[in-house]
């Protein structure tokens, strides 16, 4: 398979608006590399990758034109122009990995197999290779995600995470106490991805990772339910992620930009969860709701 690599040439200010153009557009993950000597002044480089297929020409062209309009949102670039290079499936294993290193999340430390990590007395390792899933647990949706499930996660709950990508929120539940977790993708490159992770790890006892296209392929309900998308999606699938948490459970939703919390919050609102908790990361909102009893 062929892919194209993608580069924003952002500033400090407008990293976070590049990297949700990447990720809005089909990208499951942007990396982030600061550039420091240029004569004009640093600013990050914003990475991501899409797949060669019949979506591409568009996918570029909505990219070329969104970078294009930041500046007039007073989001400063280093470049208007983005850069393209066509890479094959190893070219690009080997150009994400120098992207991706142990990371820690309150106690969750996501750490690339590849990498040595001396661990602490409490940690939790999520011993990980993303491939062609992205999910590296760099990004603030997932770190969102990753501190909301510490803390609402209990001790023999069951999870559904709606999207999983490389599984890594699958597998932080299972790691936390989890009794079940069901991981459903629609992109079947990241459910074998997810599937590889969660073998690594020994969890498939407790994580079954499926390919689907709507949370009601879950049969049943969850305690926990995890959307970590965009907000447009959350708010298309909202009534099905609904049906799909227990009365008295939570949904936890990331992946939105403060704009738009306020419409997938009355959306949540108006499929009967209720707000519990913002929390929010730089650019980022992640919302924690209940369903009532």
């Amino acid at each position: 398979m062929r892919w194209v690599e993608i580069t924003i040439e952002a500033r400090d200010t407008s990293a976070d608006a590049a990297s949700n153009i990447l990720l809005e557009e089909g990208c499951q993950g942007a990396a982030t590399t600061q550039i420091a000597d240029e004569p004009s002044g640093g600013g990050p480089d914003i990475v991501g990758y899409l797949p060669v297929d019949d979506r591409l020409e568009a996918r570029l062209e909505n990219i070329r034109d969104r970078v294009r309009q930041l500046p007039e949102l007073g989001l400063k670039l280093r470049s208007k122009q983005i850069t393209i290079r066509w890479v094959h499936e190893e070219d690009w294993a080997d150009a994400w990995k120098k992207f991706f290193k142990p990371i820690k999340i309150g106690r969750i430390v996501i750490k690339p197999s590849w990498e040595d990590y001396a661990a602490q007395a409490d940690d939790i390792i999520i011993d990980i290779d993303p491939g062609m899933a992205f999910g590296t647990g760099y990004h603030d949706t997932t770190q969102l995600c990753l501190m909301a499930l510490q803390e609402h996660l209990n001790e023999g709950d069951t999870v559904l995470d709606v999207g999983t990508g490389s599984g890594i929120l699958a597998m932080a539940a299972a790691r936390l106490g989890a009794s079940r977790v069901v991981g459903l993708e629609n992109d079947p490159v990241a459910v074998d991805a997810a599937q590889a992770n969660v073998n690594r790890m020994g969890l498939d006892d407790i994580i079954k990772i499926e390919l689907a296209e709507s949370p009601l392929t879950f049969k049943g309900e969850a305690d926990l339910v995890l959307v970590n998308i965009i907000p447009k999606v959350i708010i298309g699938m909202a009534e099905d992620l609904a049906v799909k948490v227990r009365p008295g459970g939570k949904l936890i939703a990331s992946g939105i930009v403060p704009d738009r919390a306020k419409d997938v919050i009355g959306k949540l609102e108006s499929v009967g969860l209720e707000l519990l908790e913002d929390k929010r990361s730089n650019e980022w909102v992640a919302l924690v709701t209940e369903k009532q009893a």
